[in-house]
């Protein structure tokens, strides 16, 4: 089979293309230099062999079609062909899992409940209070009141309150602010209070004693008496 033209064209040196950053190119995106944000992963990742075959190796899944039972009908419409010309079919062999810990150490950071950390900015609080205020939990009224400048609907809204009231440093202040939450602040009885004042006296006498006693040292050391 006789070559194409370019191929059998004479190569020509290209001076104008960055060497470095084509090879920089080809390092990032070869099958032996992949990039892996999960720590457990990462620990136990072998750059000498491909994706694939690492991900087995853990007992992750790389496809998740590939592991489900479920097959399309395209496949099992074959399956059943080559059974009725009787032809064998291709069983799929489960590789082998030589890395079982990647999997429970998975399991354990997905058993771990996240943080919220969602907020809602002060103008979003600001909206919400109002509307809470003025309409209670008619997210209907809410909808059409003049202030929804951003013309929020319905159930937008009742998604906003419903997280605002998840999220106590958003709601425990609107609720004291309101009176709806008094504050448990237990009075202390005239006892505790003179035996805390005395405690309070006591130790400021002795720090003043001990601050006498080490500026007494300092004064004989450099030999100035009082």
């Amino acid at each position: 089979m006789t070559k194409l033209k370019k191929q059998r064209k004479k190569k020509v040196y290209n001076y104008g293309r960055n060497r470095s950053r084509v090879r920089k190119q080809q390092e990032r995106t070869t099958k032996f230099n992949v990039k892996v944000d999960c720590k457990a992963m990462k620990d136990n990742w072998d750059n000498r062999v491909t994706m694939k075959e690492n991900m087995a190796a853990m007992g992750v899944a790389l496809d998740a079609n590939a592991v489900l039972p479920f097959a399309g009908t395209k496949k099992s419409l074959i399956n059943k062909l080559k059974k009725q010309k009787k032809v064998p079919v291709a069983v799929v062999e489960k590789p082998e899992v030589t890395k079982p810990e990647v999997v429970s150490k998975l399991e354990a950071e997905a058993n771990v409940e996240a943080k919220q950390n969602f907020r809602f900015t002060t103008t979003q609080v600001q909206l919400i209070t109002y509307m809470m205020d003025k309409h209670g939990m008619d997210f209907s009224a809410m909808s059409r009141d003049p202030k929804n400048h951003y013309q929020e609907t319905t159930a937008k809204l009742k998604g906003m309150v419903t997280r605002f009231i998840s999220i106590p440093e958003h709601y425990a202040p609107y609720c004291k602010e309101r009176g709806l939450i008094k504050p448990s602040e237990k009075k202390m009885s005239q006892k505790k209070m003179k035996s805390l004042k005395r405690k309070s006296l006591k130790w400021l006498k002795t720090k003043k004693i001990l601050m006498i006693q080490m500026m007494d040292q300092v004064l004989t050391k450099k030999g100035i008496r009082i």
